[in-house]
């Protein structure tokens, strides 16, 4: 249907998919402030002393499981996370 990432956060349905038995999927990102506060409960397999990881430079699979990778993270582990989502009510209308 479509990405939704500034208001005024609708999505057109065409009519004919209203009509029949359909399963309607939305996937939600979070933020990514988020998800550098969460990487920070991991390990830090990032540069240090001014030099990239090993695993980087070898091309291998991260260390640490963090999914970001950056060389500046303004965030600590007890950040507050910053609202993100789905927030409801969600509907569907007709026009």
């Amino acid at each position: 249907m479509g990405v939704i990432w500034t208001a005024p956060w609708r999505v057109e349905i065409p009519a004919g998919l209203l009509q029949r038995q359909n399963k309607l999927v939305i996937e939600v990102a979070n933020l990514w402030p988020n998800r550098l506060i969460g990487d920070q409960q991991l390990p830090n397999d990032g540069p240090a002393n001014g030099k990239w990881p090993e695993w980087l430079i070898k091309g291998q699979p991260r260390t640490s499981k963090r999914y970001t990778f950056t060389s500046f993270n303004p965030y600590n582990k007890n950040a507050k996370l910053l609202s993100s989502g789905l927030m409801g009510p969600v509907t569907i209308q007709k026009n």
